[in-house]
């Protein structure tokens, strides 16, 4: 039996993550039958609350338990095993992660310069495994660049990686002017290519995807297509930093939408509902976006209010004939499903995989805050939406390929072969 260690993402909250997440459970599953999995999430009360299945346990990742429990009891079991003692015990979230066969890493974007203030959390999610002697394979993301002093110096933690699959050519750069091993560099796209329905852990909002869905389909019998739109709390955030206001203009490109004579599906890629706390919550941006809408007549504009899962908002994404989105992964799930897709983004990682699918003409920079040219593009995008799509499907094989040799690579390195 092979165990997997998954840290840096929850099956709760960011739906990116949770793709990630249950894809590469999924992706081992098929390659290892009998695997067991232990997942570290900083929301681990509420993701045990969700998940069910029997093989999958979840513990803490939080900061607090990553100072105070993981990283002294890591370096104390280390000790013990360099001095080739027993050194299998201790609180059970150590004690998984010490019997591991591997901890991956799906943290997305890490070790960047300008965000200095994760490279705490960017070590503590390796160092542990490291100590214990559980090799660290970091899949699909961004990382560096390494300018900075600090970042520079967590680096040396980041050689010690089993594997790093370097998500776009720009980090493959900033790897190699670190100087990290071409043996042990592996580029590939985002893991949550691979997601499949059937890789969920929980049900998530089915309720409420049901009633959206088909009310996009009743429309749709009268001849009114949908585009879906996905907003960001993390753009609102920093808008508001800089002192403009994201959701009025995402609100001007709905209205811009629906003087289209077209219907527009408000949908979030992170939700924690109930909360108004913006990280890794999209659902209050779409709310103050709605308030903004109040009293508009004409087309229809839904809108997701509620906890759903990962499937559930590729469910939506589908039923859409194109997406104008300010979250990645909202646009990773697009191109998965085939779905022409505009982009409002702030960082080269958009681009990177936009133009993997001949796409890039449909990637705009957020900072230019003009709904009017967006607006332009995203018409020529509707207006060629089957090219789009035909497009995106014909790029898409290459794409599964590419991105499922980072499971190949890992389980071969851990001398299983393929099942």
């Amino acid at each position: 039996m092979r165990r997997f260690s998954i840290i840096a993402a929850t099956v709760s909250g960011n739906r990116g993550a949770e793709a990630m997440l249950e894809t590469t459970i999924g992706r081992l599953r098929d390659r290892v039958a009998d695997a067991e999995f232990a997942v570290y999430s900083y929301y681990p009360k509420r993701d045990r609350a969700l998940v069910s299945d029997p093989r999958v346990r979840v513990y803490s990742s939080t900061p607090a338990h990553l100072v105070l429990v993981a990283l002294p009891w890591s370096v104390l079991l280390g000790v013990l095993r360099l001095l080739h003692l027993p050194h299998r015990w201790g609180p059970a979230s150590v004690r998984a992660l010490a019997s591991s066969d591997a901890l991956v890493d799906l943290a997305g974007v890490a070790f960047i310069d300008g965000r200095e203030k994760f490279l705490p959390f960017n070590v503590l999610t390796i160092l542990p495994a490291m100590l214990l002697g559980v090799p660290v394979f970091k899949f699909a993301q961004a990382l560096g660049p390494f300018a900075h002093p600090l970042n520079r110096l967590a680096s040396r933690i980041l050689r010690r990686c089993a594997l790093v699959v370097p998500r776009g050519e720009v980090t493959v750069s900033n790897l190699e002017a670190i100087g990290f091993p071409a043996e042990r560099t592996l580029p590939a796209p985002d893991v949550a290519f691979l997601f499949e329905p059937r890789d969920s852990l929980t049900d998530e909002g089915a309720f409420e995807v049901e009633v959206i869905t088909t009310s996009i389909g009743r429309f749709a019998q009268r001849g009114l297509e949908f585009v879906g739109v996905c907003p960001s709390a993390v753009i609102a955030s920093k808008a508001a930093a800089e002192g403009w206001d994201y959701p009025g203009f995402v609100a001007q490109v709905v209205r811009g939408i629906v003087e289209s004579g077209r219907g527009v599906v408000l949908f979030p890629n992170a939700t924690r509902a109930g909360s108004s706390q913006p990280r890794n919550n999209d659902l209050p941006v779409i709310a103050s976006v709605m308030d903004r809408l109040h009293g508009a007549k004409g087309v229809p504009v839904l809108a997701v209010s509620g906890d759903v899962n990962a499937a559930g908002l590729r469910e939506i994404v589908a039923h859409c004939s194109c997406v104008a989105v300010s979250r990645f992964h909202a646009m990773v799930g697009a191109l998965s499903a085939g779905v022409p897709v505009a982009v409002l983004g702030w960082s080269h990682k958009y681009l990177e995989v936009m133009r993997q699918f001949g796409q890039e003409r449909y990637v705009f920079d957020v900072t230019d805050h003009e709904a009017g040219p967006f607006l332009d593009r995203l018409a020529e995008l509707f207006e060629r939406r089957d090219d789009a799509a035909g497009e995106i499907r014909a790029a898409l094989p290459a794409v599964a390929k590419s991105c499922g040799r980072q499971f190949d690579e890992l389980v071969a390195r851990l001398g299983e072969g393929r099942s």
